[in-house]
């Protein structure tokens, strides 16, 4: 009964994280104000789903080690005892070592627990640790990978494929997106177990049968590590990192201050001697540090509409007393805009598409009638309804009498018609005909009388 009230639960939280993927209250990209140098970005205020900079975050690109967030999670969901333990085979190491894998070390007839693997897994981006998860959870890596890639369907990501559990480029065919990624992580970070593995910076593995001395791991992000002054930054957590040829430098990373919660997505930056001090920086480091820190300067939750505020007039139909009709924002928004921003400085504008010209009574205050795009410059920072400023009666003489001009002025009165005409005129002309036969055969009998 347990297992069956686990899943359950599982699927309502992958179903309100699918639709919360949908329904994010504001859309700014506030992309023309900093400059970053990695191909792809995506940084989201995970308070209220506000996209804060976006760069090609629908671009398909190899996920590298990124692909050991699915892992770890098949395995936390998977797997009720942590401190089962499982032991090393040689066909998990296969092929590793040539395609010089990140490994924590693991030798063949090693035993660990789930739980040390996956420390092993998530800190130093093991892949050894990877493909013995994935045996153990999945029988086989192929059936692993199945599972994987189910895994990211249920979690809507139609722009992601995985050909392994731990990222390698291989023979290629892995590939995500920044978006699809934001998906797969923000439901990651639902699981305590995921957060407190991927948030810790140092894990010690104990001496084990194969292995006798203490084995210290230290979290691929240097982000979260003081010892590296060009990354650090003390708001900073987690998640993963991975590099490869086809993938390039990539993080995800998440951040917290001032009551301000991000999360950041970098893919395909590259690696170079930033400051000729003749050692190369990790670019995604360095461009994430610097978005994160222009975030928490410049960003900030402003009220950007009044429920007193007229956005546009509209036409009003079938009421004696007003011919027009203001239209509201339904509620007071706020939205994350650049720091010092006024309401000034935005604009209001109704969605033409969505908000009609003209309304027919009877109409009811607050009614929602339409839909306007806060703007700040050229970005949309959020969408509100818009609603009636007060109540109209609907007029009876003027009701019946619009009934009788939409009857008259449609086009099936107006074929109607044309074709009454016709008859009409063809009626007119047949006893015209008529008579006139008729009077020359009068004619005829009077000439032979």
């Amino acid at each position: 009964m347990g297992d069956f009230l686990k899943k359950i639960l599982s699927v309502i939280l992958v179903t309100v994280i699918f639709i919360s993927c949908f329904c994010i209250s504001g859309n700014a990209a506030f992309n023309s104000l900093i400059e970053t140098e990695a191909d792809i970005m995506l940084l989201i205020n995970t308070d209220s789903e506000t996209v804060i900079f976006d760069k090609n975050a629908d671009k398909k690109s190899a996920p590298a080690s990124l692909t050991k967030i699915v892992t770890c999670m098949l395995v936390l969901e998977n797997c009720e005892d942590l401190s089962a333990t499982v032991t090393c085979e040689r066909a998990d190491l296969d092929g590793l070592y040539r395609q010089n894998a990140a490994t924590a070390g693991i030798r063949t007839g090693e035993t660990l627990t789930v739980e040390q693997l996956l420390y092993c897994l998530m800190i130093p981006s093991a892949a050894d640790a990877a493909n013995i998860l994935a045996r153990y959870i999945g029988g086989s890596q192929d059936e692993f990978v199945v599972m994987m890639n189910d895994f990211v369907k249920n979690l809507g990501c139609e722009n992601t494929n995985f050909i392994n559990p731990h990222g390698l480029d291989g023979d290629g065919g892995a590939y995500t997106t920044a978006n699809d990624l934001y998906k797969i992580t923000k439901y990651a970070l639902t699981n305590p177990t995921f957060k407190k593995i991927t948030s810790t910076l140092r894990y010690d593995v104990a001496p084990t049968n194969a292995y006798p001395q203490t084995r210290y791991l230290h979290n691929t992000n240097k982000m979260m590590n003081p010892a590296y002054k060009d990354y650090y930054n003390s708001c900073i957590s987690g998640v993963k990192t991975g590099t490869s040829d086809l993938a390039g430098h990539c993080v995800i990373s998440t951040a917290s201050k001032n009551g301000y919660n991000y999360m950041l997505i970098v893919m395909n930056a590259p690696q170079y001697d930033i400051d000729g001090d003749n050692v190369e920086e990790n670019v995604a480091f360095t461009d994430s540090k610097r978005i994160y820190e222009w975030a928490f300067q410049n960003i900030e939750l402003t009220k950007i509409t009044n429920t007193t505020d007229v956005v546009t007039v509209v036409n009003v139909e079938y009421n004696w007393k007003v011919d027009h009709l203001r239209l509201l924002p339904a509620k007071e928004l706020s939205a994350l805009v650049p720091t010092g921003t006024q309401a000034g400085s935005l604009v209001i504008r109704p969605i033409e598409s969505e908000t009609p010209k003209t309304v027919k009574a009877p109409i009811k205050k607050g009614d929602v009638l339409g839909k306007a795009e806060v703007l700040y410059g050229e970005d949309v920072v959020a969408t509100v309804d818009l609603v009636a400023a007060e109540s109209l009666d609907r007029s009876i003489i003027l009701w019946v009498a619009g009934i009788f001009k939409a009857i008259f002025s449609s086009t099936v009165f107006k074929i109607l018609f044309a074709i009454f005409v016709v008859l009409l005129i063809i009626y007119i002309l047949l006893i015209i005909r008529k008579n006139r036969i008729k009077a020359k055969r009068r004619k005829i009998k009077m000439v032979k009388g």
